[in-house]
């Protein structure tokens, strides 16, 4: 017993060792593959040995594509501000009402809540695609939301859906049960108001949590590209990063004055290597966001604890 108490400190780091690097294999071996050519690729076994070779990336970013990556990024950098905005504010109204309020049907209506987590998000894109296609006097329908596409192929088509996220709410809700309430009832007797107490006692208590839910929203919509591909597929205007990015790699984005993306070859056969420079460039994003939130993501899964 004793010598397995001593053991179970490093067998855990050495599991916790052997898990990270099957998880960082896959982006190491994409980051080596794009510092090589096609040829080089072929050759390799089970790692390709990286050289200096830029051209990967030479062409992910000449100037004819460079305009359209600007724009896809910029749709996407709306989309994450709308959604850390507007979700964040309704799941701390929500997750307040939830944990603090006392009404009758509270617990009903959050477990209803909840269970909308138990269904897969696949089951609500028709629903909402139909929705989204019959809005009232948009895109040339009638009141009835008949006669044309609604919002299909515009923006609010990628900013309507799921501004209210159970997660969130529940993620939230339960950071609430675990402050006091005795910093609120404090702030009650000073004369604050709910608003009051909700921005100046609560929202310094809710920064991990907001942290959770801020590096969530990051990477869900930067890599969000079934929803996209089904709304704004038509309109090149419109792609988000995702899907910019994964038209890029697949060879199905063409436009004039762009230079074949495989050396020797037409841009319908990009190679492996070009598309491992095109999703390194995808991956650092999240992974900047996650570096520098860390802290929090970590103190807000773990749970709220009150430092003083």
């Amino acid at each position: 017993m004793l010598v397995l108490r001593k053991l179970r400190k490093p067998l855990i780091h050495l599991l916790l060792i052997v898990g990270a690097a099957v998880m960082v294999y896959p982006l190491v071996f994409s980051l080596a593959a794009s510092l090589t050519s096609q040829a080089e690729y072929v050759r390799s076994t089970w790692f390709p040995v990286p050289r200096l070779y830029v051209d990967n990336y030479r062409r992910l970013f000449q100037p004819a594509l460079l305009p359209y990556v600007a724009n896809w990024v910029g749709v996407t950098l709306v989309r994450i501000l709308w959604y850390i905005v507007w979700p964040t504010a309704v799941a701390v109204l929500c997750g307040y009402v939830f944990a603090r309020l006392r009404f009758r049907g509270r617990e009903v209506a959050f477990l209803v809540l909840l269970g909308s987590l138990l269904v897969p998000g696949i089951v609500f894109q028709v629903p909402l695609y139909v929705m989204i296609a019959r809005w009232p006097l948009a895109g040339g329908n009638d009141i009835l939301g008949q006669g044309g596409s609604g919002f299909i192929n515009q923006l609010p088509s990628l900013l309507l859906p799921g501004i209210v996220n159970a997660y969130n709410i529940f993620l939230v809700r339960q950071t609430f049960y675990s402050i006091p309430t005795e910093y609120e009832e404090a702030a009650r007797m000073d004369g604050a108001n709910t608003p009051q107490v909700l921005w100046h006692v609560y929202r310094p208590m809710l920064g991990p949590v907001i942290a959770v839910l801020v590096i969530n929203t990051f990477i869900g919509m930067w890599n969000d590209y079934v929803w996209p591909s089904m709304v704004v597929a038509s309109n090149r205007s419109m792609w988000p990063a995702a899907l910019g990015l994964q038209n890029v790699m697949a060879g199905t984005f063409a436009i004039s004055g762009l230079e074949h993306l495989v050396e020797g070859g037409p841009i319908e056969y990009a190679s492996i290597p070009f598309r491992s420079a095109a999703a390194t460039v995808a991956t650092l994003p999240p992974l900047l966001c996650f570096f520098f939130f860390q802290r929090y993501f970590v103190e807000g899964l773990q749970g709220f604890g009150i430092k003083g």
